[in-house]
């Protein structure tokens, strides 16, 4: 009986696919969590299984020979995804569902099954971790919840997986980036200086504006001035009904360039551009112009959605304009020349209407010298939608007598597809118009060139000021020479605070010598990578993971580093090695503890063993529920560490079972410890029983607890007590 389908079936297989993870290898992670599963339940089978459209694929196995996956019309863990809760099914040949399921009647032939839904953050349920055993069986609660937890951390692992691979291909992108820019040092050197780039930030609701010290000295005031400035700029804008940058900057920005400003701004608050990115003339503190990029992004919003506060960067870009505006002063002169010089030169005698080219204009269009178009073979020979355009400006400059200056899309005699730039004059003979002259030349290539630059310098530009990747560089003697922006931040410091900043510094000094070992590696081999413990400016400790690379620029070596933060990452591995050995219920220490204990156990160590047992527990749960027996171990667990050592163990070693362990205790210390517990056994939350035995020399620990154990039940009889 195959399992009915969810509503967000269709959203789950989506999640599923962008996890990345279907029909890859196994990984110790998936593989712990799977084997945690078996110990806890004592079945044979563990698996981690994912559920796509036509199968269920098996992650993690164990126990289960052979098959990597099977149909998901047969698979019990079809049905897991359809709820929350852990799916159980004590007897599979007694439940209608399963009785003629070929996995019952067939291997590996299936009686009792338990899974819990791996269920991400968004809610959707991926697959299950489950145990399966060829004998029916029942399910224990605290097994259920256990399960339950660990179906959890499989799922924060999937998460943290695929944010890893992700972290990891954008490093890679990244570095593949990074050497296209390390090839024009030019190039890197100017995006290098880009960043020193004036900062405002700006709360939407508040009116509040903070700037920098650069973008005060790009406008020439002293920083406290442009703060004075700007506090009675936004006294102003309170009674403005203008728009937000023309109340904001009007003494500082040009006239003609706020609306523009105001209107990507406003497109980009309402979630129309990611990025507010416009050009504008600033005004200086001395009265001259200077043009500026301004950038911004909303970083916070209210909790209503709002946004917050804006963060932005300007930078001074007065120099480009002037060589932009020079570039195309001489791309014109070098184009009066040509045509004066009869290169690419053309005429069109309005009286005749007779159209001449230049040999050079001829092979421009793929055609031979001295061939002679007719007007409309000309005008054809443009792309359909540059036709109208040639047409208005040759007309327009017949009735003004001002000529043109157009770059326009062309396709030639043999199909090629390039791009022109024709220019025109008109002359006059009696105040009439009698002539049309004009050059004509192939600009392709520059044009390509300027799109391949733009394309270039914003990818460049993008990946050393806005991306999520650390990236600095240093000295041979572990100076900063360089910070991008991610990496100042995860600081918590500024550029301006890190740049000629000693590496060593952001280190303990206990660290020094290992800082020293790597600088050491990357100037002998070339190249470093590692993980270096790094403290940020609040004073936390960060783990950075690094790729660094020995490089030289002008004859001068230097590091260039490739770093990811790391310290979430770590955080969590610890905590789901802390989870695997520690009660879910009580948070004591679970039997997985206690193997580990034993394992590590010296020839000689004395340890004093105490079992304690719960007794009519059974009777709490069937009279009160099992939330009352629950609370019951909360309380009983707190007892028991309240009145031992500081250093002693308590765990729950089974459902209503504790051990307490006592390291450098004999029978005297053990004794004393048992006293305690006798005398606050009226404060107990629950009657118990004690056993207890002194582990010495070489003995076993299980055989010093089974003693204790024995012990136990010696009271149990002698007391006439037989239940739980």
């Amino acid at each position: 009986m195959p399992a009915p389908r969810s509503h967000d079936e269709e959203r789950r297989l989506e999640r599923l696919l962008s996890l990345g993870v279907l029909d890859t290898e196994a990984e110790p992670l998936f593989d712990a969590l799977t084997k945690a599963a078996s110990l806890l339940t004592g079945a044979p089978i563990a698996l981690m299984t994912l559920v796509d459209d036509r199968r269920q694929w098996f992650k993690s196995n164990v126990g289960l020979d052979g098959p990597t996956e099977t149909s998901r019309d047969v698979a019990f863990c079809s049905y897991t995804i359809l709820d929350d809760r852990p799916f159980v099914v004590p007897d599979a040949l007694m439940d209608p569902r399963f009785a003629n399921n070929p996995l019952v009647t067939d291997a590996p032939r299936i009686r009792f099954y338990a899974g819990a839904p791996i269920t991400l953050s968004d809610g959707l349920r991926m697959g299950a971790l489950c145990v399966i055993d060829r004998q029916p069986r029942q399910l224990p609660d605290e097994h259920a919840a256990i399960l339950r937890q660990l179906a959890r951390a499989a799922a924060e692992a999937l998460e943290q997986r695929k944010a890893a691979l992700e972290r990891g291909e954008s490093l890679h992108r990244e570095a593949l980036l990074h050497r296209l820019l390390m090839d024009d040092r030019t190039r890197l050197a100017a995006i290098l200086d880009a960043s020193q780039a004036g900062t405002w930030e700006w709360n939407v609701q508040t009116g509040e504006m903070r700037f920098n010290e650069q973008w005060a000295s790009i406008l020439g005031y002293a920083l406290e001035d442009l703060d004075l400035l700007s506090s009675s700029v936004w006294r102003d804008i309170r009674e403005d009904e203008g728009g937000i940058i023309q109340g904001a900057q009007r003494r500082l920005t040009h006239p003609d360039d706020l609306p523009q400003m105001d209107e990507r701004l406003q497109e980009h608050l309402r979630g129309e551009r990611p990025l507010f990115e416009s050009e504008a003339r600033l005004r200086h503190k001395d009265g001259h112009w200077l043009w500026g990029l301004l950038r911004g992004r909303v970083i916070s919003r209210t909790d209503d959605g709002q946004p917050l506060w804006i963060y932005g960067t300007m930078v001074d870009v007065s120099e480009r304009k002037r060589m932009e505006r020079r570039l195309h002063e001489s791309e014109a002169f070098l184009d009066r020349s040509g045509r004066v010089a009869g290169v690419g030169g053309w005429q069109l005698d309005l009286v005749t209407n007779q159209l001449t080219w230049s040999d050079q204009t001829c092979a421009i269009h793929d055609l031979p010298a001295g061939h002679h178009p007719t007007l409309s073979e000309a005008v054809h020979y443009y792309a359909p939608e540059a036709r109208e355009q040639i047409q208005q400006a040759v007309t327009k400059g017949i009735e003004d007598g001002k000529g043109w200056d157009l770059e326009l899309p062309m396709i030639t005699a043999k199909g090629r597809h390039i791009w022109v730039r024709a220019a025109g004059a008109v002359e006059f003979d009696h105040g009439k118009p009698c002539l049309l002259i004009g050059a004509i030349q192939d600009i392709t290539a520059r044009k390509q060139a300027v799109e391949s630059v733009q394309r270039s310098e914003h990818r460049f530009r993008k990946l050393f000021e806005e991306s999520l990747g650390l990236i600095c560089t240093h000295d041979l003697n572990g100076t900063i020479l360089s910070v991008n922006p991610a990496a100042a931040q995860s600081l918590g410091y500024s550029m301006g605070e890190l740049l000629g900043r000693p590496f060593k510094e952001l280190m303990e000094p206990a660290l020094h010598g290992m800082f020293d070992e790597y600088l050491h590696r990357v100037t002998t081999r070339g190249v470093a990578h590692g993980l270096l413990q790094i403290k940020a400016k609040d004073g936390r400790s960060l783990a950075w993971q690094y790729h660094n690379s020995l490089d030289i620029e002008n004859d001068e070596p230097y590091v260039l580093g490739h770093a990811l933060d790391v310290t979430e990452r770590m955080r969590h591995e610890s905590q789901l090695r802390e989870w695997s050995v520690r009660d879910s219920l009580t948070g004591l220490f679970n039997r997985r503890y206690l193997s580990q204990i034993a394992d590590k156990l010296e020839r000689d160590e004395r340890w004093g063993c105490i079992m304690i047992d719960l007794e009519n527990f059974k009777s709490v749960n069937d009279t009160h529920g099992h939330q009352r027996g629950d609370e019951v171990l909360v309380a009983m667990g707190h007892f028991l560490t309240m009145h031992v050592r500081p250093n002693d163990i308590v765990i729950r070693s089974g459902g209503d079972e504790f051990v307490i362990l006592l390291p450098n205790a004999g029978e005297q210390e053990t004794a004393a410890i048992i006293r305690r517990l006798e005398a606050a056994r009226a404060s107990a939350p629950i009657r118990f029983t004690m056993g207890h035995a002194i582990r010495l020399r070489d003995t076993p620990l299980d055989a010093a607890l089974a003693s204790a154990d024995n012990q136990l039940y010696r009271v149990r009889r002698e007391r006439g007590y037989q239940g739980r």
